[in-house]
């Protein structure tokens, strides 16, 4: 069981957070109630509850200085706020206290629910990393350098670093950074160029700007790298650590770092930079270079965006961005009907909504709001085929590109995908494109995943409705199409029999002669010599 304890002024309030919840069924315990900070703080001195949830505004002592109160204390309690829209400031401020999450009144039964059980699986996140670190405490003599890794992971991905027992790890591990004066930079590789479609080679790129990161001379602190490579929104976090007010790195290091990986890893690379803070909250700092990063979004990728140079929003959103009200249902309709005018509307008037929102949506919300809106079509698209009859090369997937740019970027994304839709829902017209393409090009090395790829078909699914529209499979296809330009060759040039064979897409003129034969009932000189008409 989970423990809770309610934290509010108004006694209908806790009433109704108590009565109109099933807290039981959730695995929640509520241990009591509190009517202020003071009194709440009394309770905790025997019993420290799993979640905390808080009013802001409360007598004696508020919301916020409970909330500093707990964080300093290092309980590791999770606090979810309940503010007024009113309270916008104290929302932020206390996020950076180190609040979890937040409500707005009236309170929503599904909302808290939601956030409650988000709290539930961090706390269960945290324990096994508990479990780990225990763990790796134990065997770090023998891998200092994994158990860092793992460490610095645990530090950024979850709020467990109040956890005195992670603290004192930071000296046993041998950090030389100072933990009261830390800054998160966070890189993400929005262009891998060539290394695309290697993701092997992702991994050693990772520690390629780690390397390169720690070459860049900095002789005002000391840095860590800790590459991550199961993040959407991260590839890379150095942690840095000044030795004196202002000596971090500047604007023109982060900038020659992303030169460097352009020019010799050729890859683009874009960096988010926190404020500084301490390693107690890690976790916040991350998140801050994240958000930060997330800025390219509205002003271009390969820049350095600094937290602290950054505007916020003028309002606060709860829920996730999801594009005007039934957009994704039009949308999903017009790509079926391949209404380009109607399509290109639909475009703009997505672009607008997405301006509009900027001044409601931090760049990072609003981006991945938006490619949760296109895997939802994506999805809706999908459920209307026969399944994995098409290509999968092709996806609703949300380039890296500025809201200014997006138009022409979604507008390729969307004719790729209409292209596969199109060619999937008309047979016989993927198989006159495949026998032009294989006229077109069969005396090169073709194969026939070659020319699926080509109609961005799934080759199982092109070699089955080849075979029923032909009569053939793709490869006796292939060799009678071969043999009749063999043939023709034969017949009105002198050139030589192994001659005729390169012609036509074979290397080995002993094997061209074997399958002319097989095919004609005589060999290539026999049929030339003969003179068949």
């Amino acid at each position: 069981m989970y423990s809770l304890l309610i934290v509010d002024d108004e006694r209908w309030v806790r009433q109704g957070l108590r009565s109109t919840i099933d807290w039981e069924a959730e695995g929640i315990e509520v241990l009591g109630e509190a009517e202020d900070g003071e009194e709440a703080l009394q309770l905790i001195q025997t019993l420290t509850p799993d979640i905390i949830i808080t009013d802001i505004k409360m007598p004696r002592m508020d919301g916020l200085a409970f909330i500093e109160t707990v964080k300093n204390r290092n309980l590791p309690s999770k606090i979810i706020i309940i503010s007024g829209y009113s309270d916008f400031d104290s929302a932020q401020k206390a996020l950076r206290y180190g609040a979890s999450d937040y409500v707005l009144k009236p309170i929503e039964e599904t909302q808290m629910l939601d956030i409650v059980r988000k709290c539930i699986s961090q706390i269960k996140r945290e324990n096994e990393d508990h479990r780990e670190l225990i763990r790796m405490s134990e065997r770090m003599r023998e891998s200092l350098p994994l158990a860092r890794q793992r460490y610095f992971e645990t530090l950024l991905m979850n709020e467990s670093a109040s956890n005195q027992y992670l603290r004192s790890l930071w000296d046993q591990l041998n950090i030389h950074l100072d933990s009261s004066r830390l800054k998160v930079i966070c890189v993400k590789v929005y262009d891998w160029g060539p290394h695309s479609y290697n993701p092997k080679e992702h991994y050693l790129l990772r520690y390629a700007i780690g390397n390169i990161a720690k070459g860049i001379e900095y002789a005002g602190g000391k840095t860590i790298t800790c590459p991550l490579d199961h993040l959407e929104d991260t590839d890379l976090v150095i942690l840095q650590s000044p030795f004196y007010e202002g000596n971090c790195w500047s604007e023109q290091d982060m900038e020659s770092l992303i030169e460097v990986c352009r020019r010799y890893l050729r890859i683009g690379i874009n960096i988010g930079i926190s404020r500084m803070s301490e390693s107690a909250h890690l976790h916040a700092s991350f998140q801050e270079a994240v958000h930060a990063g997330a800025y390219a979004f509205y002003d271009g990728y390969g820049k350095v965006y600094e937290a602290e140079r950054l505007e916020q929003p003028q309002s606060l959103q709860v829920l996730e961005y999801t594009g005007p009200n039934g957009w994704d249902n039009r949308f999903v309709h017009v790509v079926k009907l391949g209404d380009d005018a109607v399509l290109i509307e639909l475009i703009d008037e997505l672009i607008a909504h997405l301006q509009m929102s900027r001044q409601k949506y931090p760049p990072h919300q609003l981006r991945n709001g938006l490619a949760a809106l296109l895997y939802e079509i994506e999805k809706k698209l999908e459920s209307s085929y026969p399944f994995k009859q098409y290509s999968s090369s092709k996806r609703f997937v949300l380039p890296y590109c500025t809201l200014s740019e997006l138009k022409d970027e979604l507008l390729t994304v969307v004719r790729q995908y209409q292209q596969v839709h199109n060619t999937w829902g008309n047979r016989t017209r993927s198989i006159e494109l495949a026998i032009k393409y294989l006229e077109m090009h069969c005396t090169e090395a073709i194969t026939m995943n070659r020319v699926a790829e080509h109609l961005f078909l799934n080759p199982s699914y092109f070699s089955k409705i080849f075979h029923e529209k032909t009569g053939e499979t793709f490869s006796k296809y292939l060799i009678r199409l071969r043999m009749e330009k063999a043939k023709n060759l034969l017949k009105v040039s002198t050139l030589k029999i192994y001659e005729v064979a390169e012609q036509v897409g074979y290397q080995d003129f002993r094997h061209f002669g074997k399958l002319f034969k097989d095919h004609e009932g005589m060999t290539p000189a026999q049929y030339r010599d003969l003179g068949v008409l």
